[in-house]
């Protein structure tokens, strides 16, 4: 039965719908990715997304909160936190303009789905540099047009939710005639047809409750009467003894109504615990605090509120693990993007460096050369800005710099330094070797301003390339290559040579270069034998060319070379 409007629990359902529509056909949309290479996961990188938005929403309505208002405040902040990839982020874009358009509201209707939209198309145009047409944004901004247009008219939501269904295919369908890439391909937009999934999947789930009366959408948010504070007396305070770690418990506590007083809740808790940290305002705040008895920090919480993002971790074990060196840390983590942030500490003056890294070999050189946090991922492994932000928490420093080292990280990484305390700068490194050669001139004690510079130059004057096998059959930019072929990839141009082995392929690709020293990061499947063989055919191709062999074991590519 269709509705005129949505609460809370129905635009989560609606979003379950759009995710397991996305989930049945993710491998379809993966494998429209133009490039072949092994990086087709536009499609899981949404999922990823969207189910972090809706993990975000059922931890509200768990609360038994059910506003429009409210939960969509946690669906975007979900997909913010959960976002990976380009493709994720900017959905987690689209989402953004929830909130921004249902505020104050129990309920949403078309008018204000249309109006959540639009605004989310904003959002996401503005977290790109250079837009694109032909893409998730040129579909998204279509949907949206559509939906503008259909909304005053729009008595019930499925009819309005199966027209912008349809306006997202008919999007998708012309993004070859906008992008050449697609065209030469044959293929349509990746992302493109990922949102149209999603809204065909929205448009298509299915209430069985009567539709609610056509005045409710404007009335205000309903709020839980919340229970009362647990004794906080002197009496009842926890004896946390010097000796003893105990256990670190932390969380976002969110207002359920009236405002929280900070001072007085950092009071009550140190009468509970050690170490306490209470930032934020009246309406979020972030906890922190040690303890023996870590149910009483969590009544203490959710006495005054919702509580999510919940970690615990036995400090005990840790300290034990970490002098015997083995070990995992007792984690009773509630499964939120939101507890990747981790504590909130006050922020040491100084410069520290996250870096992105997809093999334990780079992640040592990296670290080697300065390094402070070290985030896995790279290649089909793109990690989330929630995981890049705690990463960048994790370094205390007051500046950081962040080199995501892959051009489809950079976007997340961006969307991590927006949500975290420190001041982060992204060096858009595209490949790990640009991003050692940025690290190369890493001084901690220049001035943050001259040090990324320094990254900058570094990185742009950096000749790499990538040496990857082929996945299938394509033609890119004028160049034909065949599944099973090798390829040279520049972060630039593309294509710039292909063979039939790694040999064949650098050689290729270094015919004509100038340079007095190439440096090959081999991948993990690339043995010292084969190095050795490749450093040979590089020298034999440049005439007095000094080369050097690391140990990258990159999973993807057989070779990251940088030459200069």
């Amino acid at each position: 039965m269709s509705r005129k409007s949505w609460d809370g629990v129905e635009l989560v359902a609606a979003l379950r719908s759009g995710a397991e529509r996305l989930q049945a056909r993710v491998a379809e949309v993966n494998a429209l990715n133009v490039f072949p290479v092994p990086d087709g996961d536009t499609g899981t990188n949404m999922l990823a997304t969207l189910k972090a938005a809706i993990a975000e929403g059922d931890a509200t309505l768990a609360t038994g909160v059910t506003s429009i208002d409210r939960v969509s405040d946690a669906v975007a902040r979900g997909a913010l936190l959960g976002a990976r990839g380009n493709s994720g982020v900017l959905l987690s874009q689209i989402l953004r303009g929830l909130p921004q358009a249902v505020r104050g509201r129990k309920r949403a209707r078309a008018a204000e789905i249309a109006q959540a939209l639009s605004i989310g198309v904003l959002h996401a145009y503005g977290a790109v540099a250079t837009p694109t047409e032909g893409t998730i944004l040129t579909v998204a901004r279509e949907v949206a047009a559509s939906a503008i247009a259909g909304a005053d008219t729009a008595s019930e939501l499925r009819p309005f939710l199966l027209r912008i269904a349809e306006s997202a295919r008919t999007s998708v369908g012309k993004t070859p005639t906008l992008l050449a890439v697609l065209r030469e391909a044959g293929v349509v937009d990746s992302g493109g047809t990922g949102l149209q999934l999603i809204l065909e999947g929205i448009a298509d789930v299915p209430f069985v409750a009567p539709s609610p009366s056509a005045d409710d959408a404007a009335v205000a948010v309903d709020v839980p009467t919340p229970v009362s504070a647990p004794d906080v007396s002197t009496a009842s305070r926890n004896t946390h003894q010097a000796a003893e770690y105990g256990y670190e418990t932390v969380y976002i506590l969110q207002s359920n109504g009236a405002p929280l007083d900070i001072e007085t809740i950092r009071a009550d808790l140190e009468r509970l615990g050690e170490s306490v940290l209470v930032a934020g305002d009246s309406r979020t705040c972030k906890v922190h605090v040690h303890n023996l008895q870590p149910d009483r920090i969590l009544a203490y919480g959710i006495a005054l509120g919702t509580v999510r993002g919940v970690t615990i971790e036995n400090l005990d074990q840790q300290s034990s693990e970490r002098a015997t060196g083995h070990g995992a840390y007792l984690d009773l983590s509630v499964t939120s993007p939101s507890s990747a942030l981790g504590s909130e500490r006050p922020l040491r003056e100084g410069t520290a460096v996250v870096a992105v890294a997809a093999g334990r070999g780079l992640a040592k050189i990296m670290q080697s050369a300065g390094v402070a946090q070290i985030v896995h991922g790279g290649q089909t492994e793109n990690p989330s800005a929630a995981e890049i932000a705690a990463a960048i928490t994790a370094t205390g420093a007051r500046d950081v710099i962040v080199l995501p080292n892959n051009g489809n990280i950079v976007l997340a990484a961006r969307q991590a330094a927006a949500i975290v305390a420190a001041r982060v700068s992204v060096v858009p490194t595209r490949n790990a070797a640009e991003g050692i050669a940025a690290l190369l001139t890493w001084d901690p004690a220049l001035p943050v301003g001259e040090a990324i510079a320094r990254f900058e130059v570094a990185r742009a004057a950096a000749r790499t390339f990538r040496i990857v096998a082929a996945v299938r059959d394509a033609v890119v930019n004028g160049a034909r290559v065949r599944a099973g072929e090798v390829m040279a990839l520049d972060p630039v141009d593309g294509i710039i040579a292909t063979g039939v082995d790694a040999i064949e392929a650098l050689t290729k690709a270094l015919q004509g270069q100038r340079g007095e020293l190439l440096t090959l990061y081999l991948g993990a499947d690339v043995d010292q034998a084969e190095g050795e063989r490749l450093a040979a055919a590089a020298r034999a191709t440049i005439d007095g060319l000094q080369v050097e062999i690391a140990r990258g074991e990159q999973p993807i590519e057989q070779v990251l070379a940088s030459l200069e």
